[in-house]
């Protein structure tokens, strides 16, 4: 099954992560995706360098087609990702490039969210600068995103925080959708938040 174009409330999980991207990017990539499956979402999709390989091999091809010095990132199977999280992102992404010409300690090269210990490589924003230890990594099979975050530069933003600003408990901002099981869980979630919203009107 492909987990992107599964619906939740009505509309697939791809088309509710651009509705909240959108605003705040210049432009999406969709990475290691069949054109076929998402050209009518009208989104360049670009197909991985190492196929077969995995989410890390999705996050080269994504980085190595962008033309952006950062790049907001987010797994097509976590549908409850909401524009707050990617604007507190791209916030700390601004004040590093602000900050960039007074400092001199090697930059950060990527933004990720960390919930409570666990860290969030597909929740995150990077910097083009990754691209070589991403081939590295992939060259050499190294293909776990969490050792490979781990060598970077990194800064961390607190995801339990967020999910509070946004209403919701942190394990509905982390949760991601593997299996059926997940899906149907993932359609409960919804439900019980379009309820949620519904009492709160």
């Amino acid at each position: 099954m492909n987990k992107a174009l599964l619906p939740l409330d009505g509309k697939p999980v791809i088309e509710q992560l651009i509705e909240e991207l959108e605003p705040l990017s210049q432009s999406i990539l969709i990475a290691g995706g069949e054109l076929r499956d998402y050209e009518y979402l009208g989104r360049k999709v670009v197909a991985d360098f190492y196929p077969g390989l995995g989410p890390l091999a999705g996050l080269h091809a994504g980085l190595s087609a962008s033309t952006t010095a950062w790049n907001l990132v987010v797994a097509c199977d976590m549908p409850f990702v909401r524009r707050a999280v990617f604007e507190a992102i791209v916030a700390r992404a601004t004040q590093i490039e602000k900050n960039a010409l007074n400092q001199e300690d090697e930059r950060t090269q990527a933004i990720i969210v960390k919930i409570d210990g666990r860290v969030q490589p597909l929740l995150a924003a990077y910097s083009r600068s990754v691209l070589p230890e991403l081939s590295t990594s992939l060259v050499s099979g190294r293909l776990r995103m969490t050792e490979w975050a781990a060598g970077l530069r990194a800064e961390y933003i607190d995801g339990a925080a967020l999910a509070q600003r946004l209403g919701v408990a942190k394990q509905v901002l982390q949760f991601n959708m593997n299996d059926r099981a997940d899906y149907d869980q993932a359609r409960f979630i919804a439900r019980e938040m379009r309820q949620n919203d519904v009492q709160g009107e």
